[in-house]
């Protein structure tokens, strides 16, 4: 089920994941064009036992068995990347500004389990990359040969001018940059889909009633405006429903009760009801229906009905004993062509107050509106 619901995420943030993608791709596409070229001269060095100094083959056995010393081989990378020794040499061939300026890099490696070295050089220019390299390498020799007689230091492999350069790699950096969009991408879907989880919270927390889970009174008239607006001669119907015996123990009863009782209420109301009718929150104890594209012929049997069903008796406890009755009072009115939404209302209001004014609940229809004039007087 959590997999489902994950693919469909993704499914609605492809746009954002692609477009990460793209993004990241060209950005690594940039980044390669406009970083300067870096090639690499590498020449390999073995230390190898001196015969000429040793007058028979166990003394070269054991110097052998001296070699397989760390500190020996270590010993000789220290000496073969340090600057005090190939220096002058550089300097003779004008070579040392290079090495002064970072421009061109110089590292050493022991191969493992060996006595072969690694001397590898880096730069813009694949000319002097070699070039350094071979400096290095013939000032090395020289000098490490003098300091240490009884090991001969010799070059195993000459650098190799090289022909392409080792970075930037563009097929290599677009596919870490394919992965790292795809990463990011998934990441702002996710995120996405939380916000606009929690932006559809909040908006729904502010247009349904918390008590009722009907709609909110501004939200419902919001509702009449756009409906009146946007289709002039639509057919409306409202009805504002007050609940009598609510109301009157409203501040009688805890309010937990008194809002499970309007929960009752609610969901009863919207049982009997069609899938596209509205019900909202009028006021603390009573609830309002618009019926869209009603005819008036049977608004008002649409009402009788509905309010048999909420005048039924509600019990408060498991025995029975304590039962408020909702005494709903039913006023409605159909809408007149043309009649504007801030009218509909003032007479579904009439409607409800005259219904509220009987004795017994009831519904009261009002057919025809009432000719309002500045101050909303009835003429």
């Amino acid at each position: 089920m959590e997999i489902n619901l994950y693919l469909r995420m993704l499914q609605r943030g492809w746009g954002i994941i692609t477009v990460v993608v793209l993004a990241a791709v060209n950005l690594s596409f940039l980044v390669s064009y406009l970083t300067p070229p870096v090639y690499e001269a590498s020449s390999r060095f073995v230390v190898s036992p001196n015969a000429d100094v040793y007058s028979n083959t166990w003394d070269i056995v054991d110097s052998l068995d001296t070699l397989d010393r760390r500190s020996i081989i270590n010993t000789y990378k220290e000496l073969l990347a340090s600057p005090s020794v190939f220096g002058d040499g550089l300097a003779d061939q004008n070579l040392n500004s290079a090495l002064l300026n970072d421009e061109y890099g110089v590292s050493v490696i022991v191969v493992p389990d060996t006595n072969i070295l690694r001397l590898t050089v880096s730069g813009p220019d694949p000319a002097m990359v070699v070039a350094i390299a071979n400096a290095i390498g013939n000032e090395s020799l020289g000098y490490i040969n003098r300091l240490y007689p009884v090991y001969i230091f010799s070059i195993l492999d000459a650098p190799e001018m090289p022909t392409k350069p080792v970075r930037p790699e563009p097929v290599r950096n677009a596919a870490l940059a394919v992965l790292i969009g795809l990463v990011l991408g998934v990441g702002l879907a996710f995120s996405r889909e939380q916000l606009q989880f929690a932006f559809d919270r909040l908006k729904e927390r502010s247009i349904v009633d918390t008590v009722t889970s009907a709609f909110t009174r501004s939200h419902f008239e919001r509702r009449i405006r756009e409906m009146t607006v946007q289709n002039p001669d639509t057919q409306l119907s409202l009805g504002i429903i007050n609940f009598r015996g609510i109301d009157e123990g409203y501040d009688v009863f805890p309010q937990a009760v008194v809002d499970r009782v309007l929960q009752r209420v609610s969901q009863t109301l919207k049982n009997e009801l069609r899938g596209r009718d509205i019900v909202g929150r009028w006021e603390r104890a009573r609830l309002a229906v618009l019926l869209p594209s009603a005819p008036s012929s049977a608004t008002e049997s649409t009402f009788k009905r509905i309010q048999k069903y909420l005048a039924e008796p509600i019990r408060l406890n498991e025995s029975g004993d304590i039962v408020i009755h909702p005494d709903p009072c039913v006023g409605v009115v159909s809408r007149d062509q043309f009649e504007t939404d801030e009218k509909l209302i003032k007479r579904a209001e009439t409607a409800m107050e005259q219904a509220s004014a009987f004795g017994a609940p009831g519904v009261v229809f009002l057919s025809t509106p009432f000719l309002l004039d500045d101050e909303d007087e009835i003429v």
